[in-house]
């Protein structure tokens, strides 16, 4: 970073963590804060001890996608211990047995605990309000025995059915009219709270890792003056740049007349960026293997269709899976993509991919060679993925409404992830078991993109298991009650100048649009797991009269 001297005005604003947090963080407060990488570490490390210090209540946190186990999420849950942890941790004759009874205790003294924190935040009145949920919000309570008996109002919940997580179900474009502005353009939040660069030495802020709609908001603000900014300044962050008109930077002289209103606060920061967890890809299971497998050796056997394309890829590690695999085959095309990993940067370092492309604002499309056009990016903790990102002009970040586009995924190759699908070739990306698991982001952007003489390859592993435990067909004659659909069905087996879609399971590949439902449900029952091939047939007759 450069040795920038902060006008007077600017350091006027510096606070502390805490200054700040009593000041803008008070109860029947609204905050909302960057997406996925771009999260304040260091805010919401501190904001669980901020709330029970102050007595805060009736508080909304806007925050898609939480990076981390905070405390305001988890209460004190990890620090549960069994009721035998000496003789557990001992070399004496009853080890065996102490380590067993040790850690079903821990287990209950861990779900207590987390109980009890649901119970607080409840009384408290706070909620997230969020598009997308990732592992921190998606704790779904299992009906046993003992979870029946003692916290029956929680039992098959997560927290988007207990009163604490409110989503909001949009496309990830829409994020800015969601979470921070409504359609007269007055602000829903009291303050936006952003994790910065240090200025270089031209005097621009980078957004780092991460845009989604932390640009368009903070845009907003600064146009009118209408809401606090509490930016946090933290050299650990890549400096990346947008594009043209969708920068990812900001002078630092635009935020002067916030300040000078006194609706600016900073904080100089150097928390952690925020990480997936370290060997997040290592392990997959073997069915990841296969579903990836059979992306890639398709793709590989035809290359008159596959070679050239633009790629995509969505969260999801089966469809990074097949990332890494194109590595070493032999197609080669170009890059535009919502997340970029770093499976995916390797294919640019190793020649695969030639470049990128942008939409302009009048719907023209310029191609940008030896490039890559993302709206955010994650890394594995202890990789060397975002120092690669910095002040690399390579990279392009852009807010997610001028990337995850439809009109951006024409005539390009995606490879995405999905849950579930039924006979009527409904899909469903963002829900199990009547809980939001996820949340749709750009699926539906991107599917009906890529149905524009493109390539969509969706990839399901056949089975799941329910809460219960019981292994459940995930392609059934109806989705189940409660279950969000990403992707409909004339979206699914619809397309335009010669596109293709493809189901993708362990066991096997096949196009499905352009299929009647009767052709579709013969073809997904091919795919399902042999074990529920013949129940699906039964099904398949009952319900629409179709022999399989």
């Amino acid at each position: 970073m450069s040795n920038y001297e902060y006008p007077g005005w600017f350091t006027e604003r510096i606070v502390s963590l805490e200054e700040a947090m009593n000041t803008l963080v008070k109860s029947g407060s609204v905050v909302a804060s960057g997406f996925a990488t771009n999260e304040p570490h260091a805010f919401y490390e501190k904001l669980w001890d901020h709330i029970q210090a102050n007595d805060i209540h009736d508080l909304n946190i806007r925050q898609a996608l939480f990076m981390a186990p905070h405390k305001v999420l988890f209460g004190d849950t990890f620090s549960a211990r069994g009721k035998l942890e000496g003789l557990a941790a001992s070399s004496g004759p009853l080890k065996g047995l102490a380590s067993k009874i040790n850690a079903v205790t821990k287990k209950l003294d861990g779900l207590g605990r987390l109980i009890a924190h649901y119970k607080e935040l409840q009384e408290r009145r706070i909620v997230f309000t969020s598009p997308f949920i990732g592992a921190a919000n998606n704790v779904i309570i299992p009906p046993n025995a003992i979870t029946n008996a003692l916290y029956p109002e929680f039992v098959g919940r997560n927290t988007t059915r207990m009163g604490i997580t409110d989503m909001q179900s949009v496309h990830f474009p829409d994020g800015t009219f969601a979470l921070g502005y409504d359609s007269d353009n007055n602000p829903k939040i009291h303050t936006w709270i952003q994790v910065m660069t240090p200025p270089n030495e031209d005097g621009e802020l980078s957004l780092g890792p991460a845009n989604g709609a932390n640009s368009e908001i903070v845009d907003k603000i600064l146009e009118k003056n209408d809401a606090n900014i509490l930016l946090f300044i933290n050299p650990k962050y890549p400096f990346t740049r947008g594009h043209a008109d969708a920068p990812n930077t900001l002078h630092i002289e635009r935020l002067k007349g916030l300040a000078e209103k006194g609706r600016l606060f900073v904080v100089m920061d150097d928390s952690r960026i925020p990480f997936m967890p370290k060997g997040s890809f290592d392990n997959p299971k073997p069915e990841e293997v296969k579903i990836a497998e059979n992306v890639v050796n398709h793709i590989e056997m035809n290359l008159r269709y596959t070679a050239g394309r633009a790629i995509q890829v969505g969260i999801g590690g089966t469809g990074v899976l097949a990332i890494k695999a194109l590595k070493n085959a032999s197609w080669s095309g170009r890059i535009y993509t919502e997340m970029l990993e770093p499976f995916t940067y390797e294919l640019l370092e190793s020649g695969k991919i030639a470049g990128s492309h942008f939409i302009r604002r009048d719907g023209t499309r310029e191609q940008l060679d030896g490039k890559i056009v993302c709206t955010f990016s994650m890394a594995e903790e202890g990789s060397d993925f975002y120092s690669k990102l910095h002040n690399n002009p390579r990279v392009v970040l852009a807010t997610a409404s001028r990337v995850v586009i439809s009109e951006g995924f024409y005539y390009g190759m995606g490879i995405n992830n999905i849950l579930s699908i039924d006979f009527n070739a409904q899909v469903n990306s963002g829900g199990r078991f009547k809980n939001h698991h996820s949340g749709i982001g750009g699926a539906a952007q991107i599917h009906r993109g890529l149905t524009k003489g493109g390539i969509s390859y969706l990839l399901l592993k056949s089975t799941y298991r329910g809460l219960d435990g019981r292994e459940v067909s995930a392609i059934t004659p109806f989705l189940p009650e409660g279950t969000p659909v990403s992707i409909n069905g004339p979206d699914m087996l619809g397309g335009r100048e010669n596109s293709r879609v493809f189901l993708v399971t362990e066991y096997g590949l096949a196009q499905v649009n352009g299929l009647s439902q009767s052709q579709f449900v013969r073809t997904a029952i091919g795919l399902a797991h042999p074990k529920f091939r013949e129940q699906l047939k039964r099904r398949a007759w009952e319900e629409f009269r179709i022999k399989v």
